[in-house]
């Protein structure tokens, strides 16, 4: 019987010389739940793009079921479906006209479709009217709608005698606890019937309990596959790092924590651009040299926040008082100008420039570090020095500094955004979903420099919905469900079981 998926010496390398696949020659049974794990730059989208058919081999051949792939039309034409990393949605359109592209190439009618596609999103625990638009919906709500879309046209392809492969690149990051445990359910019941599952994910812990096997890759090989069953985790971190862990110990920076607030929020009211309130007489203190956590169910208003106090998005009513001054309302420049800074959710959409270079990238907004006469001259040597710094200092992989930002993986691109951000010291960080889409490695480096701020005695608001990581290394946790504060915490002060059911409404 031929394997579910079948690679013979597959490569694949990009511009720069990035060797992204490195010989892989690998075979996968049908009726699997496959995991498939490694650091960022490990290569693990690239195999599952060259797997779909999104991308061609260097060298190398790719069967499914026998049949040999030298597309994407062949390729889903044989049963394989990818959700990607980065939503793949057009702003303009709505998610029923996505719909009616369900099938490359053919033009079908929605009308069945919409209630199934409802049916499916409301099984995840996420109620979208399918007609409106990408464009005015949050990063979470598209995840939901895109593996909904795939689930739906697995289920076609199955009632057309297929046997459905589905590729999940990261995407249950922004689901909360309960929406990541029905969609582990319908994943079971789907491998019970057939179908052949790849879920690429970070999250060790929803890997190891959901999975069958777990795929490792590192530097584009496959290091090692693991059964899930009776699994020696510690054997499988050590295939996939030569770091330790994050763990709770990373925390061991003592805080210096002032009296005095760094920000307060008082009675906030803020829409989104529905004009839906989500953001409702919000109040909130941040103290000076504080790391504050504000724990979150995506998609439930904290993007609407973040944005306003960094000056995004104006305030419907209520004062923002930044280090004792009022700045309600003032806009994202003038924000700057004042020491605040922001990392957005969706770092790939809003933090990269895909035509710009590497080097672009992580100096963009700094150029004061490397310019004289107000701008007028570039050191373009200082400009280099400070890129190559960053890379360094983030673990960045990148051979070419003047190559396209696109020729980095994923997660590389995350870190060239996390690097440019963080890189200079601002008094005040909003770090909205910091974590999301990093590899273990990646988040420690990112907590490394949350201490280092605390140190300095900077001011950091982490927002997730990551409990876990909030207790591990905030001094303080708030708890923020339907728009509102509903308490603040010491880590001691709280169980990460309580902040669960708070921010899911049930406390």
């Amino acid at each position: 019987m031929d394997a579910a998926v079948k690679l013979r010496e597959v490569s694949k390398t990009f511009p720069g010389g990035v060797v992204a696949v490195d010989n892989i020659s690998l075979e996968l049974d049908g009726g699997v739940l496959y995991g498939v794990v490694g650091p960022n730059g490990a290569g693990k989208s690239t195999l599952m793009n060259l797997i779909s058919g999104y991308m061609l081999p260097d060298k190398g051949e790719i069967y499914i079921y026998g049949v040999r792939i030298n597309d994407f039309h062949e390729a889903i034409s044989q049963g394989v479906v990818k959700v990607e990393q980065n939503p793949n949605l057009a702003p303009g359109l709505t998610l029923v006209e996505h719909l009616a592209l369900l099938i490359p190439g053919i033009s079908i009618k929605t009308s069945g479709l919409r209630e199934r596609c409802e049916e499916l999103m409301n099984m995840i625990g996420v109620r979208v009217g399918l007609d409106a638009k990408v464009e005015d919906l949050p990063i979470s709500h598209l995840r939901v709608f895109e593996i909904a879309k795939a689930l739906l046209l697995c289920e076609l392809l199955h009632e057309a005698g297929r046997k459905p492969i589905l590729i999940l690149d990261e995407a249950t990051v922004f689901l909360p606890i309960q929406q990541k445990q029905t969609l582990k359910n319908i994943l079971k019941d789907l491998v019970s019937n057939g179908y052949t599952i790849l879920l690429i994910s970070h999250d060790l812990a929803e890997v190891i309990d959901v999975s069958d096997k777990i795929i490792v890759m590192t530097a584009g090989k496959i290091a090692s596959i693991f059964r899930s069953e009776n699994l020696d985790v510690s054997a499988l971190i050590k295939s996939m790092f030569d770091v330790a862990l994050v763990t709770e110990s990373s925390r061991s920076t003592p805080s210096i924590i002032s009296d005095e607030p760094a920000l307060v929020i008082e009675k906030l009211n803020v829409r989104d651009d529905r004009g839906n309130l989500v953001v409702r007489d919000l109040s909130l203190t941040v103290y000076s040299g504080e790391v504050h956590g504000i724990a979150v169910i995506p998609g439930t208003g904290e993007k609407e926040l973040a944005e306003c106090m960094y000056g995004l998005r104006r305030a419907e009513s209520g004062r923002i008082i930044l280090f004792g001054e009022d700045v309600s309302n003032l806009n994202v420049f003038q924000m700057r100008k004042k020491g605040v800074s922001f990392i957005s959710d969706d770092r790939v959409r809003d933090g990269i420039i895909p035509d710009a270079s590497v080097e672009d990238n992580l100096t963009i907004g700094s150029e004061s570090r490397f310019s004289y006469f107000n701008g007028l001259f570039i050191n373009s040597m200082e400009r280099r020095a400070l890129a190559e710094n960053l890379i360094r200092e983030f673990s960045i992989v990148a051979k070419d500094l003047k190559a396209p930002i696109t020729t980095l993986s994923g997660g590389n691109m995350q870190r060239v955004y996390l690097a440019r951000v963080m890189g200079g010291h601002v008094k005040l960080l909003i770090a909205l979903h910091p974590t999301v889409g990093l590899d273990p490695m990646g988040t420690k480096i990112f907590f490394d420099k949350v201490n280092e701020r605390r140190m300095k005695g900077f001011t950091t608001i982490i927002i997730s919905p990551n409990v876990k990581e909030l207790m591990a290394f905030c001094d303080r946790i708030s708890v923020m469900s339907e728009g509102r504060i509903l308490g603040t915490f010491k880590p001691e002060e709280v169980t990460v079981e309580k902040l669960g059911f708070m921010v899911s409404g049930v406390a």
